[in-house]
């Protein structure tokens, strides 16, 4: 490849190479590279990213790629956001010892068996296969229980998908999975019978002194969702901000 062809593939971003990542990082030496932010450089090739073997926050969303392998050699990375690829495997993953959080959302992984690979990080804590800020999933995500299938395969999980499954919060999420559950079921008896049922007992609105509990359950439920919602959307707006406040300073 002749100099003006390198200086090409550099300029549109398609495999990363030492100058790339120099570049982005604003260090001469690789290994003081310790977060990149590589977001939309339609990079389809990974190069040599191996060579920042210090990294530990790594952003490489909203590009093209597809295979994971080069980024092996990275043992102190912890945050990685590969989102918006075309990734259907990310069994290369396996060799991150220090991996805690993974944005995978907007990719091809279509089996909650291949995350078996992440199971034996003994770190991993944080999964984000289907990011409803952003409408980004992967065809796993289809399943209706496929969080729960998901736990199974990675018991130590305490986030999925921005929600805490296990730890201090926990609890939202196993009222939230129950009240799916219930209205789940309540829609396949209505199916079966082809008879609307009543979501209320017949005398319910005429109920006087201390509020009905499935009616208490249902407004628990609602501001439970909406303090969940704003939650998420401070922590999108936190994210967004540490990002764009170490690109700016790189």
């Amino acid at each position: 490849m002749d100099q003006e062809s390198r200086e090409k593939t550099e300029l549109f971003g398609t495999r990363i190479t030492k100058q790339i990542l120099k570049t982005r990082s604003g260090e001469f030496d690789l290994e003081s590279i310790h977060c990149l932010i590589l977001r939309e450089m339609d990079i389809d090739h990974l190069g040599c990213i191996g060579d920042c073997t210090y990294l530990e926050r790594l952003d490489l969303s909203r590009n093209d790629l597809a295979n994971l392998r080069p980024l092996t050699p990275l043992k102190h990375l912890s945050y990685l956001n590969i989102s918006a690829n075309r990734i259907t495997s990310i069994d290369p993953l396996k060799e991150l010892a220090n991996l805690q959080t993974l944005n995978a959302s907007g990719n091809l992984i279509s089996s909650v068996d291949s995350l078996q690979c992440l199971a034996n990080l003994d770190s991993f804590s944080s999964l984000t296969l289907s990011d409803p800020l952003t409408g980004l999933n992967n065809p796993v995500c289809h399943g209706s229980s496929y969080k729960s299938s998901v736990m199974m395969i990675l018991p130590r999980l305490k986030v999925v998908d921005g929600e805490r499954v296990s730890g201090s919060g926990s609890e939202l999420f196993e009222l939230c999975r129950k009240l799916d559950e219930m209205l789940e079921g309540s829609t396949e008896s209505t199916t079966k019978t082809n008879l609307p049922q009543p979501w209320v007992s017949k005398d319910f609105w005429e109920a006087k002194g201390a509020v009905d509990a499935d009616q208490q359950r249902w407004s628990a439920e609602q501001q439970f969702q909406d303090l969940l919602k704003s939650c998420k959307d401070l922590e999108f707006d936190a994210s967004r901000s540490l990002m764009e406040s170490t690109e700016n300073n790189s």
